[in-house]
């Protein structure tokens, strides 16, 4: 199976980097030690391991040598040992922020929470929809930290309203608002109208069957599917505890009759091999009802219970209806040492335990004595020789038996190297050959876009070697595109570097720069672009969550923002994009990072798509500091005659922004289009950049 998202992978089941150029920013201290590396070629097993005094706080000075592991009875080496500690997110409400970051870069290695949150539509009354949006949107606005990733996923298997892992809490919200419940009536509720409709006919002891069982049936299979495929992908992800919060009104199939109700045996092992998959891949499901205290009234109120109290079809069948739905919810969390909020209205206390686990916890690796990948359950005892702690620890694993894991499909038919196919299937970016990307959707053919991709790799990430006077390097790189649904698109290249003295002292002190583009149709990405340095054979990775709107149907649309300046022009470039040739002064940067002794320029294109009546747009560029003072306008008037005269339907913006005014900071830089026809539109898109400190002198 493909690992390159979660989104590729429920799609199957349910069918830049600092450089000379750079200003010098500001580090900011980790807050935990970097995720252990386990070998591939070793077959470690990896354990999180909770561990908190009796009053329930945690204990951060415990060694290796105050663990111990047993299993299967037999003690093991623990051989190796980190305490992750992260600060807990400040427990305010925080909006999306006003302007997200448009470069993304690997410099620094993950070191968040991460957290995949499945909202069960399957699951959920339609009626109850917005008690599950709002716990989500509470979680999300109050404990997700800025350092932190999350994925919304949909049990029905929505494209359009899932999210691949981001640290963007505006695309999370978006995920979520799409949310609507659609799990069937009570299958006591059905039962009673069967037995009212046929009350005259049926004979003794004869079974009323849930007209719904089956689709009951299809409901459960396809939610424990999906929760299965996500801890199997999110168990490729070492070194950090990986917590699914999973909302949902509990599974309600009635498991305990398998002779008359025929998935229950199904139903029955779907919840076993997701427990197994969660244990093997060191995942922890926390479960929450979102009806809290309110359980089953409103199917009460719907309810004329049957006098026969035998048939079980009055008040009780829906607190058994009730007590099995909990019960799911119970075991996957008990079963992979997460907690269940059932029965209550303490949402808040349920997301600090979420947190709280994922804050400060010991990853333990160690070499079993037995490698045989057999398949086989074993029992894990994990303890600490220090007398009066608790240890919360999975208890048990699968060895699972190696399969052949399917190549991430080749672009253009060209082998793709080894150590890229790695990264491409690798849930989280890696930070082995420091990048950074920019990518800017255009207007291209019929209704597709063409985005432009600008990657820089950092300085020194090459190693040259010399053959007649020039040094050689090669550079491979892959361009993936993953859509809503999953499907992926993109481009592979193999950059050679035969460089002259004076371009390798360039490339090792400022980095290199490839500018590249992919096709693609309207609609929300992640782009995956990594890259290989051949010599070194170091690789890395960046993604990147891009929205390609249709620029063809809103009155007035604008294209992405593509910056460069002064400083830009001091690195070698590979590859340009055509339809900007010529409009900017250097090539595009990913820097973001300037001295007030630069000069910025900006180009973009408005298209007009309401030529038919003549008019005018008023387009400007404006700089804006943090408070909202304007600190740089610049304005132009444009007519649509311009484009009918050539038959076009875009107008190309450029202007020069000088920065020799701007004191040390954060700013934005705004351009927007404004039409004086009709509605009057209006759109305009934001780039962050911040003016660093003048270097020292000397």
């Amino acid at each position: 199976m493909n690992r390159l998202s979660i989104l590729a992978v429920l799609s199957v089941v349910l069918a830049g980097s600092p450089s000379a150029e750079q200003a010098p920013a500001a580090q900011r201290p980790s807050a935990s030690p970097p995720p252990i590396s386990f070998g591939v070629e070793v077959r470690y097993v990896e354990v999180d391991a909770i561990v908190t005094d009796k009053g329930g706080k945690p204990v951060r000075d415990l060694t290796r040598e105050d663990f111990e592991i047993r299993e299967d009875d037999k003690p093991q080496q623990v051989e190796l040992a980190a305490l992750v500690d992260l600060e807990p997110p400040p427990l305010a409400k925080r909006p999306p922020a006003l302007v997200e970051p448009d470069v993304r870069n690997n410099a620094r290695p993950f070191e968040g929470r991460l957290y995949v949150i499945v909202l069960d539509d399957l699951h959920t009354a339609a009626l109850r929809s917005q008690g599950v949006k709002k716990a989500a949107r509470r979680f999300i606005e109050q404990y997700l930290g800025d350092d932190d990733l999350a994925a919304v996923v949909h049990t029905s298997g929505r494209a359009d309203a899932s999210q691949d892992l981001t640290g963007s809490r505006r695309l999370l919200l978006a995920a979520v608002d799409k949310f609507m419940g659609r799990r069937l009536r009570s299958a006591t509720l059905n039962r009673i109208d069967v037995y009212n409709m046929n009350r005259d006919t049926l004979g003794r002891n004869e079974r009323i069957r849930d007209p719904e069982e089956f689709e009951r049936g299809y409901n459960a299979r396809s939610a424990l599917d999906t929760l299965k495929s996500i801890a199997d992908w999110l168990g490729n992800i070492h070194g950090r505890r990986k917590a699914v919060l999973y909302i949902s009104e509990g599974i309600d199939y009635d498991i305990h009759d398998p002779i008359n109700n025929t998935d229950a045996s199904t139903i029955m092992n779907g919840v076993r091999d997701v427990v197994q998959v969660a244990t093997r891949g060191n995942v922890s499901f926390y479960t929450v009802d979102p009806r809290g205290l309110h359980m089953m009234s409103d199917e009460a109120m719907d309810m004329t219970p049957v006098q026969d109290t035998s048939l079980g079809l009055d008040g009780r069948g829906l607190e058994a209806e009730m007590r099995l739905a909990q019960d799911s919810l119970r075991v996957l969390a008990d079963e992979t040492v997460g907690r269940a909020a059932v029965a209550t209205n303490d949402f808040e206390r349920a997301f600090d335990r979420v947190v709280e686990d994922s804050s400060s916890y010991y990853v333990l690796g160690f070499r079993p004595a037995n490698e045989r990948a057999d398949g086989r359950f074993r029992k894990l005892q994990v303890r600490v020789k220090r007398a009066g702690l608790l240890v919360r620890a999975r208890s048990g694993y699968v060895l699972a038996r190696r399969t052949s894991r399917a190549d991430f499909p080749n672009v253009d038919g060209t082998p793709r190297p080894a150590a890229l196919k790695e990264l491409l299937r690798l849930p989280l970016q890696q930070s082995g050959l420091h990048m950074a990307i920019h990518a800017a959707a255009f207007k291209g053919s019929a209704r597709k876009a063409n985005v432009m991709v600008t990657l820089q790799i950092g300085a020194q990430s090459f190693r040259f070697t010399e053959k007649a006077g020039l040094f050689h390097d090669v550079l491979e790189m892959n361009v993936v595109a993953v859509d809503s649904a999953g499907k992926m698109t993109g481009n592979d290249s193999q950059v050679a570097l035969d460089l002259k003295p004076q371009s390798r002292l360039a490339v090792d002190a400022v980095g290199f720069r490839i500018v590249s583009q992919v096709e693609l149709p309207p609609g929300r990405y992640q782009l995956r672009v990594v890259a290989r340095a051949v010599n070194s054979a170091a690789a890395g990775s960046v993604y990147y969550d891009l929205e390609v709107p249709d620029f063809s149907g809103p009155p007035l649309v604008l294209s992405g923002l593509v910056l460069s300046s002064a400083a830009a022009a001091s690195v070698p470039t590979a590859g340009a994009f055509e339809p900007l040739k010529g409009l900017l002064p250097a090539p595009p940067t990913t820097l973001r990072d300037f001295y007030a002794t630069d000069a910025l320029a900006v180009v973009a294109e408005i298209y007009d798509n309401e030529l038919k009546t003549p008019h005018t747009l008023d387009i400007t560029t404006s700089v804006l500091q943090e408070d909202g003072i304007v600190r740089f306008h610049s304005e132009q008037q444009r007519k649509t005659e311009e484009l009918t005269a050539i038959g076009g339907g875009s107008f190309v913006h450029k202007a020069i922004v000088p920065l020799k005014d701007l004191a040390p900071g954060t700013y934005t830089l705004r351009v927007e289009a404004h039409s004086r026809m009709g509605k009057q539109p209006r759109v305009f898109r934001d780039v962050l950049f911040r003016i660093a400190p003048p270097p020292p002198q000397g």
